[in-house]
């Protein structure tokens, strides 16, 4: 502050002036060094100006140049003053430290847009994906703030920018619960199975193989899939109707009993009915029916393999 040593005087707005060592500026910052060399030297002294800015935003940016340090209030106060100055004179370590309280400490759902707006001016790409980030996790409320209307008026561009990323957002979402729906039905199809191989084999409440008579302390069920198949099997035994197409709830046993005969891995030995004869017919399907069970036996055991060493019945998703 004495200025013991100086050799430059940085001119600040109203010729306000602040006495600095050439060579500590010179060695921070390369636009100032190339400043200094084209500066006037009158009696042994650099002359060099920094306008723009409040008086106090370039005393706490020469303090920085110094020591690195910087007044947790300054810098609240000034911060994005001093993020223009560090993108302009090019010190990466102020940036840093700018964008870093901006991000943590300043952002607000008024001010990101002319954050984000100051963010690209000053090629800082960090901070300009943290406020667009902001912006579409809240965009309703954002949008009808003051930075907003600002925005929209002087930088339409950007505008049509925001809005296309919420519209591909949206897509994204809807697409993601789109494929966890899906996922959810191939789950239930494989549990279906389980619970499938699990009658025929072993018997369950009230149905059960009919090699086999079932005990009255028979276990609870581990299959929550059972009871409704057991419901689906006892209509499917009785149905009048019984023709595949002619009654809703036949078809979809049919093509449970299908579906088992593509995913069956021990076909002389299973005890699900009408296994064998489904796999007759299988080796003369139609290009077209043959295609769609293939994706569906697939999609239905790639389910299962994303639960890794989980079942799906203890994916709380049945």
């Amino acid at each position: 502050m004495d200025g013991y040593g100086a050799d430059v005087y940085i001119f600040m707005e109203e010729n306000s002036l602040i006495m600095a060592h050439s060579s500590i500026p010179s060695a921070a910052s390369p636009v100032l060094r190339n400043m200094m060399h084209q500066s006037t030297v009158m009696n042994g002294m650099r002359y060099i100006r920094i306008p723009g800015v409040p008086n106090e935003a370039v005393q706490a940016f020469i303090r920085f140049l110094y020591s690195s340090c910087y007044g947790e209030e300054t810098m609240k106060k000034y911060v994005l003053h001093l993020l223009i100055l560090s993108h302009s004179y090019s010190v990466p370590s102020l940036k840093r430290v700018c964008t870093h309280y901006l991000e943590y400490h300043w952002l607000t759902k008024e001010n990101v847009v002319g954050v984000l707006q100051l963010a690209r001016y000053c090629d800082a790409p960090r901070l300009s994906l943290f406020c667009i980030r902001m912006v579409l996790k809240d965009f309703k409320t954002i949008s009808l703030t003051e930075g907003w209307k600002v925005m929209k008026r002087a930088n339409p561009a950007l505008e049509q920018e925001l809005l296309e990323a919420v519209v591909e957002v949206d897509s994204r979402k809807q697409e993601r619960l789109r494929k966890i729906e899906e996922r959810q039905v191939y789950l239930q199809l494989y549990e279906a199975m389980e619970a499938l191989l699990h009658i025929c084999r072993d018997g369950c409440r009230t149905i059960g193989p009919c090699d086999k008579l079932l005990r009255a302390s028979q276990p609870a069920c581990g299959f929550p899939a059972c009871k409704g198949l057991e419901t689906l099997v006892c209509h499917f035994a009785s149905c009048k109707v019984r023709v595949p197409g002619g009654c809703v709830h036949c078809k979809r046993m049919w093509q449970l009993l299908e579906l088992h005969s593509r995913m069956c891995t021990e076909p002389d030995d299973c005890k699900v009915p009408l296994c064998r004869q489904f796999r007759v017919k299988i080796r003369h399907p139609s290009k077209k029916d043959d295609s769609k069970w293939k994706m569906l036996v697939k999609n239905v055991i790639a389910a299962k393999n994303a639960l890794g060493p989980f079942s799906a019945r203890c994916s709380g998703l049945l």
